[in-house]
């Protein structure tokens, strides 16, 4: 898949806003999953609250597919977490799609939890591209423009270096 410049930059952005959102949180509190949806040169952000995290994610699941219609390009993010050789690990997700593309493009970011003594990103985010996660040499291209989103947000930009 080609990269897409919409639906990366985009994540990019809704990846800041997610760990910007993340970093100050108590032990036990999550990302409220959150939708932003580019329609012309407007962005509508949309939050989703359930019962359960797997109910929240899903009903975002569903906000934008229903408006993939009439978007532009569209970026979903939550918080969950990822098997690793050493165990389980925090991650942000982002599920990112534009117009011209069959399907959205992910990209995870490990994290440590502020309620574990500081808010750290753990590397960089992974591209997942039609299933598979991509090697870091793979990934250059999509990192490139998925922080140049990054850099788009105007509270998370100042910080981002210190989450390294």
């Amino acid at each position: 898949m080609a990269i897409s410049e919409p639906a990366s930059l985009l994540a990019g952005f809704v990846l800041a806003h997610s760990a910007w959102s993340v970093s100050d949180l108590p032990q036990g509190d999550l990302l409220v999953p959150l939708a932003i949806v580019e329609i012309g040169e407007e962005r509508k952000l949309a939050r989703f609250e359930a019962k359960t995290q797997e109910q929240a994610i899903a009903q975002g699941k569903e906000f934008v597919v229903q408006q993939q219609s009439s978007a532009s390009a569209w970026a979903l993010a939550w918080e969950d977490q990822m098997n690793t050789s050493t165990g389980k690990v925090d991650v942000l997700v982002v599920d990112a799609w534009a117009t011209g593309m069959a399907e959205p493009i992910t990209y995870i970011q490990p994290f440590q939890p502020y309620a574990s003594g500081s808010f750290k990103l753990l590397g960089p985010a992974v591209p997942v591209v039609a299933g598979s996660m991509l090697s870091p040499e793979a990934s250059e291209p999509y990192l490139t423009v998925l922080y140049r989103g990054v850099s788009s947000h105007s509270k998370a930009t100042n910080l981002w270096s210190s989450w390294q």
